[in-house]
């Protein structure tokens, strides 16, 4: 069955085209992540000063995981584009694709996220700046690229351990009660 439609009035059918700066879209993305909302909803939101929707805090953690790992993988793949080196698109694809689809609907990560959140922003701003010298066509020290990807590794350690673990059911285990039925306790 399809979905009724909206009346003539209440279709979003207007366009606003608006001009930002890198940062202030940053900053608009980072705030929209936090809210666990898209940047249209937040900015629709907020610029009719009412506030977005939340999603549950659980969902609004893995967003702004998503967000962070999208960001890094963003630079990695700059990186690679600047440099030529391979080893830069090998970790974009882990950071911005297999981590990303691996922590999907893995909300049981949350308090690992949480306690983790600072670390990986850290790093993804060493990554940034790495991406950003490198786009400006300025030499990136050998060291640094070391030091900045094992930086990366340690902080994605943690998570790639866990994701090895499966998913925590979110109730209680069902226990087998026997006689072939399940005990909901």
């Amino acid at each position: 069955m399809a979905r009724p439609q909206k009346p003539p009035s209440e279709r979003r059918t207007e366009y606003l085209h608006l001009r930002l700066s890198p940062t202030e879209l940053s900053a608009i993305e980072r705030y929209a992540a936090e809210a666990g909302v898209t940047v249209a909803e937040y900015v629709r939101a907020t610029a009719m000063k009412t506030p977005p929707r939340k999603r549950p805090a659980r969902e609004r953690t893995l967003a702004m995981l998503h967000y962070e790992l999208n960001s890094i993988a963003t630079n990695l793949a700059q990186l690679e584009a600047a440099t030529g080196d391979d080893n830069f698109g090998a970790w974009a694809k882990f950071v911005g694709k297999d981590l990303i689809e691996r922590t999907t609907d893995r909300t049981d990560l949350t308090a690992l996220i949480e306690a983790n959140h600072a670390r990986i922003n850290g790093v993804g701003v060493a990554v940034n700046a790495m991406a950003r010298r490198a786009n400006q066509g300025k030499d990136i020290h050998p060291d640094d690229v070391n030091e900045t990807l094992t930086l990366l590794k340690d902080v994605l350690e943690p998570l790639r351990l866990k994701l090895k673990e499966p998913p925590r059911e979110r109730d209680a285990p069902e226990r087998d009660d026997g006689q072939g039925g399940r005990d909901a306790l």
